[in-house]
């Protein structure tokens, strides 16, 4: 390809990445706001913590898409001016930064939403590990600890500027700063969730003396929908890593010819502005609770016309 071709296929690229994160957007913020006014109001509704979970991801994917549209905003009068650099040294590392460290909310919120269905399921009796108030602090946590552990590849100087894309990146020459940054943000929250689930599945199975025949019926009926849930999650969660596909593509093309293909940045956030947009329906379909309120709100009413009696 000659640069004009380059330029061209940039511009398409980052159009349909701003179409892609504004969808994402609009899906999470009505979504979010939905299920925040729900939780505010009805503050004795028994699905109070799986509702605040299910918001806390949608957050997620809401912050980390606001930063990706801002970010390619600049990238895409980059590419349709020619310009020569927007390299502003220690804010474009720190934009890349808060960027990753907001990718990395969205997997390990998923995984305190399989904690939580962990503990329902297994320590169904201590009510004080499915308290609203625990998880309150827990999401606190969850998201002080993805902006830490980004720390170290912003003070290793892991993000590069990438003159062609006009943005700071990961270093996807070095296969030290690849894993560090795979196994902090996707590696742990993935094998976390993997590892509640095989729990859980376990316990299921061992346990049928125990663990299912102290429970109640419906109990028994609340496991196994968590269970399914649970599954789902992991899903969920291997979906958002297909995230991470052309950048493994990308660093064997590095190791056979020596060069990394134009298309590495580009493609990696494209394929992530897809998966989210996908993820904020699918999250939608999966969380039965979410979608229970969702048609409850938005169905069609049933209009009672009276019946008349004509007198002869």
């Amino acid at each position: 390809m000659n640069s004009s071709t380059h330029r061209l296929a940039n511009i398409i690229i980052d159009y349909s990445i701003i179409t892609l994160t504004s969808i994402s957007i609009c899906i999470s913020t009505g979504i979010f706001s939905f299920i925040i006014c729900h939780v505010i109001k009805f503050k004795n509704s028994p699905h109070r913590v799986a509702l605040l979970l299910t918001a806390n991801i949608y957050f997620a994917i809401l912050f980390s898409s606001i930063l990706l549209l801002k970010e390619y905003i600049h990238v895409l009068s980059g590419h349709v001016y020619s310009l020569n650099s927007f390299d502003d040294g220690i804010y474009c590392q720190l934009r890349a930064y808060f960027l990753w460290s907001s990718n990395c909310t969205i997997y390990y919120s998923n995984t305190l939403q399989s904690i939580y269905r962990l503990c329902r399921i297994i320590f169904y009796r201590k009510k004080s590990l499915q308290s609203f108030q625990l998880y309150q602090i827990l999401i606190l946590i969850q998201w002080i600890l993805c902006f830490l552990v980004m720390i170290p590849g912003l003070l290793l100087g892991n993000f590069k500027y990438l003159k062609d894309d006009y943005l700071c990146q990961i270093d996807y020459t070095s296969l030290q700063d690849i894993c560090m940054n795979g196994i902090l943000a996707y590696a742990i929250p993935l094998y976390t969730t993997i590892g509640c689930y095989l729990y859980t599945l376990r316990k299921m199975r061992r346990g049928n003396n125990r663990l299912i025949l102290t429970m109640t019926q419906i109990q028994q009926i609340s496991a196994r929908r968590d269970l399914i849930v649970l599954s789902r999650i992991c899903t969920l969660l291997g979906l958002l890593l297909t995230i991470s596909i052309p950048a493994m593509i990308a660093y064997f093309i590095y190791l056979s010819s020596g060069y990394l293909p134009w298309w590495l940045s580009q493609s990696q956030w494209l394929a992530f502005s897809l998966i989210t947009c996908i993820v904020t329906i699918v999250l939608l379909i999966i969380s039965p609770h979410v979608r229970k309120l969702w048609t409850k709100q938005f169905r069609p009413r049933n209009v009672v016309i009276p019946m008349i009696n004509k007198i002869h």
